[in-house]
């Protein structure tokens, strides 16, 4: 048994048993520096483009950026059978645990029409693409989560083994074993199995965002951190356009204590969520309040009350935008309710 199927066995071992509109106004390729990745397929030199560009964007986590590629793709080449696995994966939040939430029922939703289209001959899939396609049939098919998590990293594991020269069914089969719920990123095993996949890939493509991203995961421990610590400065390096990737380095450095790094990331992130929120006419719910927690927090373990005032302040100058915009809220009361309480609880008089 190998060392990858000794950690699919340890895991079960643990417990484990529409078309979308895309926003007119979009942020041109030449602008989304988001890394770099080798991944042929069988769809037109256009529809290509808009494809790379959308997993670059779906490796960081970018789902809403990376949906409009893939939506553009389908549009440039509506037999463009990759594409709509795209548009699909962008609905598997990784680790996301909650079962039943809305992204899965649309997930599903964009599957069923792939398997329409495929049924009436309108798609067109190599052998190896094919491979994508049933994995992410496992990823949202009928059953329960837990067992459309381990179907889908066990579909993706073959894929890897089938298709080894494939940089991109390595990284997604070993983010596939990261969010089955029975992975420790403090069981060595665990983290060791996945880890030393990705670092293969590493050595193959030093600007891949997967690559980068999910290690990043992978060491998000107080034991690992310090062998992230180089994935972690990489990977803000070559995704800019990011907020997220802007922000992960942030999981590496507050385990090292490194809180002056943790509040210059997520300003960068935010920031960057300002300027693609403004730049594409998206409400302000869409803006990566995720970084303002843990600015705040940043903030505060290093006495810096006055610029947690100023972020306080900034939450109320949104809020009475989205009043007087009539946009929709979003997440946002939750979040700036959960800021608020946690500054008040931690700054005298605030």
């Amino acid at each position: 048994m190998t060392v990858r199927a000794i950690f699919l066995f340890s895991i079960a071992v643990l417990g484990v048993d529409t078309g979308q509109a895309v926003f007119a106004q979009t942020i041109t390729n030449e602008n989304l520096v988001l890394g770099s990745l080798d991944f042929p397929t069988s769809g037109s030199e256009e529809a290509q483009e808009e494809f790379v560009v959308g997993v670059l964007a779906l490796h960081s986590f970018w789902y809403e950026e990376a949906r409009d590629h893939f939506i553009q793709a389908q549009v440039l080449d509506s037999g463009f059978g990759m594409a709509y696995w795209g548009e699909a994966m962008t609905y598997d939040n990784a680790f996301r645990t909650a079962q039943g939430n809305e992204n899965e029922e649309l997930g599903a939703a964009v599957v069923a029409r792939m398997d329409q289209l495929d049924f009436e001959g309108k798609l067109t899939w190599t052998e190896r693409e094919q491979g994508y396609a049933n994995a992410v049939r496992w990823r949202f098919a009928a059953t329960s989560f837990e067992v459309r998590r381990r179907d889908y990293a066990e579909a993706m594991e073959q894929l890897s083994l089938r298709y080894p020269e494939d940089n991109e069914a390595t990284v997604f089969a070993a983010l596939a074993l990261m969010a089955l719920p029975g992975f420790d990123r403090e069981n060595p095993l665990h983290t060791v199995t996945v880890a030393s996949r990705l670092e293969e890939v590493y050595e193959r493509n030093q600007e891949h965002p997967g690559v980068l991203h999910y290690l990043i995961h992978a060491y998000d421990t107080e034991t690992f951190a310090l062998m992230g610590l180089r994935q972690a400065r990489r990977y803000a390096e070559i995704a800019p356009a990011s907020s997220h990737a802007l922000h992960m380095p942030s999981h590496i450095f507050r385990f090292l204590g490194m809180w002056l790094e943790v509040a210059a990331s997520n300003e960068d992130a935010y920031q960057a969520s300002v300027r693609w929120q403004d730049h594409t006419g998206r409400p302000l719910h869409a803006r990566d309040f995720h970084a303002l927690d843990w600015l705040l927090d940043a903030y505060l373990r290093l006495n810096r009350f006055e610029d947690a005032k100023r972020l306080m302040d900034e939450l109320d100058k949104i809020e009475l935008e989205i009043r007087r915009r009539g946009e929709e809220w979003g997440e946002f009361p939750n979040i700036a309710g959960q800021l608020r309480e946690y500054y008040r609880g931690a700054v005298p008089g605030g």
